[in-house]
């Protein structure tokens, strides 16, 4: 489910066959183009699931990171963890544990298979909405902690596969919050002529906790947050609430490299797509 991005109102007056403007009207090569045979793209195809536990699962929040490779720069890694960020790479033989879990009925959410061809990028959605969301902030490593308050929150994690020339796909992820009511503005339009009217909810990006993973194809990126940091943005994105118990989220991610016409060799992460998320989420209180 993507987030709801800006919504076009756009007033065309009727006229005899429809309405259609001058530079909307096919022309001929544009209508020989289109009996011609579609020419497939290659692309990208990603998969995600969410994995669940209780907070401070001795898997979810210690032995799985024992077993994952590090990404990004030794700062990125620092400044992720001051965040209770944390971000590794599953290679070779997975810990039994974790397929396990992406096999379970009960703890695995929210599974998706997306391919990217036209689309560039999409948001994984990863908790909420939270009524009110607060956590410290800390940006810069050399600067201070910012107290951020958001309402009606909703996390995740925005994804961009790009194709490498090695056939591995680098996948550049940015924490994203959505928060309040919906905003209508004006902005000018495409051809400077005129005004259009949008509506948006308000996003919060987090630029500088952006980091991209170069993943082979039988390799997992998973995404979580250190439980003891419990007033941290990783809190805010990965903690949620089940019946009153404060749960813990992992986001696994899978991509690979699609050419036309052939199937794909990697069988799908196990439980994903099986079922909606089990936590009935009242948001976390703060």
């Amino acid at each position: 489910m993507r987030w709801a991005w800006p919504v076009i109102v756009v007033t065309c007056a009727a006229v005899a066959g429809g309405c259609l403007t001058r530079n909307e009207r096919p022309s001929l090569g544009a209508v020989a183009r289109s009996i011609a045979p579609v020419q497939q793209v290659e692309g990208v195809y990603l998969e995600s699931v969410i994995l669940e536990r209780p907070v401070g699962d001795r898997f979810l929040d210690r032995d799985l990171w024992a077993s994952t490779l590090d990404v990004g720069t030794p700062e990125m890694q620092v400044r992720l963890s001051e965040n209770g960020l944390r971000a590794g790479i599953l290679a070779g033989t997975l810990p039994p544990r974790f397929q396990t879990l992406l096999e379970s009925d009960s703890e695995t959410l929210s599974g998706r298979g997306l391919t990217f061809a036209m689309r560039k990028e999409e948001v994984l959605p990863t908790s909420g909405p939270h009524e009110r969301c607060e956590f410290t902030l800390l940006a810069d490593l050399a600067g201070n902690r910012t107290t951020v308050a958001l309402k009606q929150a909703r996390c995740g994690i925005l994804v961009r596969p790009e194709a490498m020339p090695d056939r591995r796909v680098r996948v550049v992820c940015e924490p994203q919050i959505q928060h309040g009511e919906r905003q209508e503005y004006f902005r000018a339009s495409a051809d400077g002529t005129g005004l259009v009217k949008y509506a948006e909810v308000p996003l919060a990006r987090y630029q500088s906790l952006t980091f991209d993973v170069p993943l082979g194809r039988n390799e997992y990126l998973v995404i979580g947050w250190r439980a003891e940091q419990t007033d941290t943005i990783g809190a805010a994105i990965f903690g949620v609430e089940a019946n009153g118990q404060p749960r813990q989220r992992v986001l696994v991610i899978r991509a690979r490299q699609v050419n036309p016409g052939n199937p794909p060799d990697l069988p799908p992460i196990s439980g994903a797509g099986r079922r909606p998320s089990v936590a009935a989420e009242a948001g976390r209180p703060r």
